[in-house]
């Protein structure tokens, strides 16, 4: 049988095309909003849309970045890490972005150990919106300085304007349910960053999703 080039081409594009829509259908988060500058966008059905500080993302998402924007993104699959800066504009993959008029971004694969964990913050959805986070870990001494043990390592080895350590650590903390531990390193946040702006944003994150574990786990602070 003569070989048809044209069809074979064919069909490998269909089924890279059905494998694509499978995974957007799928409805997976691939990516964490971990830092946010300036003005960034997220095309949508009603019209462009505000993207705000950890939002979690999905492969197919488009973004505009204008020209005072600086966004960072942390993909789960593979921990790669990108920093973008400038106007342009963005399309999330599954374990990279692909970027029109962009500057390229700086880059880092981050630990697996701090993904894992950084995939579970309770972040909002691409409208703002909260979402309720599964407290599952066991927490164990062991577990809980294992925590604390990565995360001292994470931020001697990472710039300290870069809030993904504490995002290891919190999401670590909380998972666990140490909601006293947790609330603790929100004050020292508080304290030691008073003027950082990503850090109010994360902290004011943090108070939310204990405000709603607590009502859901009927426990107070107060």
């Amino acid at each position: 049988m003569k070989f048809d080039f044209h069809r074979a081409l064919a069909l490998l594009l269909l089924a890279f095309s059905v494998v694509a829509g499978a995974a957007r259908a799928a409805n997976i988060d691939v990516a964490l909003v971990t830092a946010l500058e300036g003005s960034v966008v997220r095309a949508a059905e009603q019209g462009p849309q505000p993207v705000q500080n950890f939002v979690k993302l999905k492969e197919g998402d488009l973004m505009t970045l204008g020209k005072d924007a600086r966004l960072q993104i942390v993909y789960f699959d593979g921990g790669r890490q990108e920093t973008w800066a400038g106007a342009g504009k963005l399309e999330v993959g599954t374990v990279a972005s692909a970027a029109m008029n962009l500057l390229a971004p700086q880059v880092r694969i981050l630990p697996s150990v701090m993904v894992k964990q950084i995939a579970r913050t309770p972040a909002l959805d691409v409208h703002g919106r909260g979402g309720v986070t599964r407290l599952r870990a066991i927490a164990t001494p062991d577990a809980i300085a294992k925590i604390e043990t990565n995360y001292q390592k994470l931020r001697a080895e990472t710039n300290l304007t870069d809030l993904t350590p504490e995002f290891y650590r919190l999401a670590g903390l909380f998972e666990m349910h140490e909601l006293d531990r947790v609330e603790q390193i929100l004050a020292e946040i508080q304290k030691e960053r008073a003027t950082d702006a990503q850090a109010k944003l994360l902290v004011s994150l943090y108070k939310r999703a204990l405000k709603d574990a607590r009502a859901l786990s009927g426990t107070s602070n107060n």
